[in-house]
């Protein structure tokens, strides 16, 4: 009885993660926050000087990216705490049922990163073949779609296999039934 308790016990360990991914959400959120302001004061004073758009455009992306990630980190947080420790009084759309959502959810993170990371280096001028930049973003992006497509397909093969088994079930029972109504109408 007493290692039955010391196993369930050991699902606290996942509190270290769970306050490390908040810490981290904050942190993003704070700095996020301080790169907005900042940003919009150079917007302000610049206004008067021309200036390419296209870094105004990248550092309003880069900076949403910073809240993005951070809620995604938070998100994180939740769901390890609901699966692990207990469930919390949230919205539907922010409750885990499995870890398989927090997956999809790291690798949507993943991408993201991947995408906004490339966004950077297009509008920074370079003398480096930007071809060589695409493939070494798309390789992995489109890793992690497939992979995405495969848990979904086993995920859905599951599903079905479960409905398929449920329909023989109550064919079987209907099946039955009819034989007994058919036996005493004989």
């Amino acid at each position: 009885m007493k290692v039955v308790r010391f196993i369930a016990g050991m699902r606290f360990f996942v509190l270290i993660p769970v306050i490390g991914l908040a810490i981290a959400a904050c942190v993003l959120f704070i700095k996020g926050g301080i790169d907005i302001i900042h940003f919009m004061g150079e917007l302000i004073i610049g206004m008067s000087e021309e200036g390419p758009e296209k870094s105004i455009i990248v550092e309003i992306v880069e900076t949403v990216h910073l809240f993005l990630v951070g809620t995604v980190l938070f998100l994180t947080s939740f769901g390890l705490y609901q699966l692990f420790i207990q469930p919390l009084p949230l919205p539907e759309w922010v409750k885990v049922n499995n870890i398989e959502e927090l997956e999809l959810n790291l690798v949507g993170l993943t991408v993201v990163v991947l995408g906004v990371n490339f966004l950077s280096i297009i509008f920074e001028p370079q003398e480096t073949d930007l071809a060589i930049y695409g493939i070494g973003y798309a390789l992995p992006i489109a890793a992690l779609a497939y992979f995405m497509k495969v848990r979904s397909h086993i995920r859905k093969g599951s599903n079905d296999e479960e409905e398929m088994r449920n329909i023989g079930e109550v064919t079987s029972v209907n099946s039955e039934s009819n034989w007994l109504i058919n036996k005493k109408g004989d």
